[in-house]
């Protein structure tokens, strides 16, 4: 019976610790409490660094963008400002305005005379005689130059000449700038106003006597004599300034405030008013910027948003960058409950082992095992939850395909994609999911993935739902523990959009050039649309001699860039109707070196630089400037040499009309000592192409 009871005894596990076992169950206790307080702390922590690196990043964004926006505000009003020069800096008007200051009689009794038969006094009558010119003149360059009037202000701030034949009263704040031009030697801007054609400001610029330096970008200015007033419409521009950059993000908006008096208004075109009155208290700095902060929306008090504004340079207005409060937490909340998910994963974590413990120290080993493979499974379910979850919440594709090219895994956004459960895509290729065409291109590169065991991007248009999609696909090699290459996990990233962005930045700096060549001609009336069908033709000859896209692309550029020098000749020379002189010809040849200091500091092709430079020059070494010859010109110059003069012949000139196409060719053809015969011979075959015909029926 003894011995059965000491067998019996034997089996029942011990107690651990003995008499110190609440001593040991206590200090595991604490060491879980320390842990869990030293997790929190630093949850928290990363959180509170997260916000402020938020912060930290949205200020900067803000300043760049603001900063970028308001040089490009400042530089608009700049060259609304300088676009006065042109009248301002002839000494016809300011030698009238240097006149006007001297007359000491009353404006009024001068203008009058010339509709009167009273007597003036004999500087009067010439000022009064000289009064329709100087009209017209004002008034042609206003049309000109865009502005809806103009006028033209003693310094007294009274208008003596207005584009509209008469001379309507002024407000008060448009005295107070012009006098403001006057006596500060420097342009002055009216607020934004709204009309019924939209919004409208004034530009007043300095006048000078002749003598005098003047001018809006020349200094020191001194003793103006007057001041140029500049009415324009500018809703659209202004709409263009303030739309968004396609870096803004989700709840960003770019907004235009300005100040008349104490009140402060949003500028809003595109509404009925053209304005929203700010209610939001404002809080200015010393430099007048509003600093970044979080405050009320300036076109609504009840919006929280962060908010940035930069004082602009002149007129009274501030550019304000916005974003939604709560878009621009968005991550950090996202973020924030993410780190405390795995906070309490790692508390939990540590109570389980800490009940763990606890069942070491009550001797049940069989508990304490248990446990430990409880413990062990439930973090492996949490971790692949959080897995799962991560996966179930990207846009990105991920697959895994083994080394046949068939998928043992794939997250939820491709099975969302190819439009079929997860389980159906296990064990299918590309070719089942795409089509053989597709997954030919898609695994191109697997092979070299695997043999060379190194990751590899390529990108490749996949069409989903009848929907074309540009992705760019990373592949990397999955390996086992011995290095060996088992599969290969692939990442598919939907780059539409983005290459979208792309073409449509290549769209607007064709269109931006093809602007400039309009703006070109626009100075000689017998140029217009000369640049426009010689970019055309050269393209359509260029496909034509089977020059590389390369070469197309730098001939295109280089045609609507051609006439740039022209900016520099004198008018007169430009439209004298009758043959010019041997000093005017030198003249005009000089536009080809006008338009290589123009163009030598831009980012652009040398190709295209070299076009430019060489498409006046002959083969038999007669052109200008250098006088090359023969394989010294390169082929870009060659084309553009003959499409060039091909242009102007087949259009009308002041001295003489437009000849057929079928003369101009023959006259090249003769010509063969100076333009090259293939050149010749493919632009005869264009011309019979649609596309050549097309092209010249716009040459009128």
């Amino acid at each position: 019976m003894a011995e059965q009871h000491s067998q019996t005894a034997s089996e029942v596990p011990k107690s651990i610790g003995g008499a110190g076992q609440g001593v040991k169950i206590a200090v595991v206790l604490a060491f879980v409490l320390v842990i869990s307080v030293g997790i929190l702390l630093l949850a928290n922590k990363a959180v509170s660094d997260k916000e402020s690196g938020m912060l930290e990043n949205q200020h900067k964004r803000f300043q760049l963008l603001t900063q970028g926006r308001v040089e490009v505000i400042g530089a608009w009003l700049v060259n609304l400002s300088q676009q006065g020069d042109r009248l301002i800096k002839s000494d016809l008007f300011r030698l009238y305005a240097a006149e006007i200051d001297a007359y000491g009689e009353d404006l009024s009794s001068l203008f009058g005379a010339i509709r009167s038969e009273d007597a003036l006094q004999e500087d009067g009558e010439v000022l009064a005689e000289q009064l329709p010119m100087m009209e017209n003149m004002l008034r042609e360059f206003s049309t000109y130059a865009g502005f809806l009037n103009a006028r033209i202000l003693n310094k007294k701030g009274e208008a003596y000449i207005a584009t509209d034949g008469h001379l309507p009263p002024m407000n008060e704040d448009q005295q107070a700038s012009a006098t403001a031009a006057i006596m500060e030697n420097s342009p002055q801007y009216s607020a934004l106003r709204k009309t019924a054609q939209g919004l409208e400001m004034d530009v007043f610029v300095p006048i000078y006597p002749p003598d005098a330096v003047g001018g809006t970008e020349e200094g020191p200015r001194e003793g103006a004599v007057g001041a140029l007033m500049m009415t324009r419409q500018v809703s659209g521009e202004i709409t263009e300034l303030l739309s968004n950059s396609p870096l803004a993000v989700r709840g960003e908006k770019t907004r235009l405030m300005q100040k008349i008096g104490p009140v402060y208004r949003e500028v809003t075109p595109w509404t009925a008013d053209g304005f929203i009155d700010v209610t939001s208290p404002l809080k200015f700095a010393e430099d007048g910027h509003l600093l970044f902060g979080v405050r009320p929306s300036i076109a609504d008090d009840t919006e929280k948003v962060f908010s940035l504004g930069i004082r602009i340079p002149g007129p009274a207005w501030w550019l304000v960058q916005e974003i939604d409060y709560d878009a621009a937490m968005n991550p950090v909340e996202e973020f924030n409950r993410t780190v405390y998910i795995v906070a309490g994963l790692g508390i939990l974590t540590a109570f389980l082992i800490a009940g763990l413990a606890w069942w070491i120290l009550t001797g049940v080993q069989s508990q304490r095992i248990a446990g430990e493979f409880k413990a062990l499974a439930s973090q492996i379910d949490d971790q692949k939850r959080f897995i799962d979850s991560i996966n179930a919440n990207i846009d990105e594709f991920i697959t895994l395909k083994d080394t046949q090219g068939k998928f043992t895994y794939v997250n939820d956004a491709f099975a969302a994609a190819a439009s079929r459960p997860k389980e159906e895509l296990i064990g299918m290729d590309a070719a089942a999911v795409f089509g053989f065409d597709t997954a030919k291109r898609l695994g191109s590169i697997d092979d070299v993935v695997i043999r060379e065991n190194r990751k590899e991007t390529i990108s490749e248009p996949i069409f989903l739902r009848s929907q074309r999609h540009q992705f760019q696909i990373s592949k990397s090699p999955y390996c086992n523990a011995a290095g060996v290459c088992e599969g290969i996990v692939e990442v598919y990233r939907d780059i539409t959009e983005f290459v979208a962005a792309q073409e449509k930045n290549k769209r607007l700096i064709k269109n931006a050039m093809e602007a400039l060549g309009s703006t070109i001609e626009a100075a000689d009336p017998y140029l217009g649309g000369h640049t426009k069908l010689l970019a055309g033709l050269s393209v359509e000859v260029a496909k034509a001699m089977h020059l590389s896209e390369m070469d197309i692309a730098e001939i295109e550029t280089a045609a609507n860039l051609s006439q740039i020098g022209k900016m520099f000749v004198p008018n007169e020379i430009l439209t004298k109707p009758g043959k010019l002189t041997d000093e005017e010809m030198a003249t005009m040849e000089e536009h080809v070196e006008h338009a290589y200091r123009i163009l030598k500091d831009i980012d652009i092709a040398e190709g295209v630089l070299t076009a430019i430079y060489q498409m006046n020059e002959r083969l038999d070494g007669t052109g200008y400037p250098k006088k090359i010859k023969e394989n010294d010109i390169i082929m870009l110059a060659r084309i553009l040499s003959v499409l060039n003069v091909f242009c102007a012949m087949i259009r009308p000139r002041a001295y003489r009309g437009a000849k057929e196409p079928q003369q101009a060719l023959d006259i090249l053809s003769s010509e063969s000592s100076k333009f090259d015969s293939a050149v010749v011979a493919a632009l005869a075959n264009v011309i019979t192409t649609p596309a050549g015909e097309r092209l010249l029926s716009t040459k009128d």
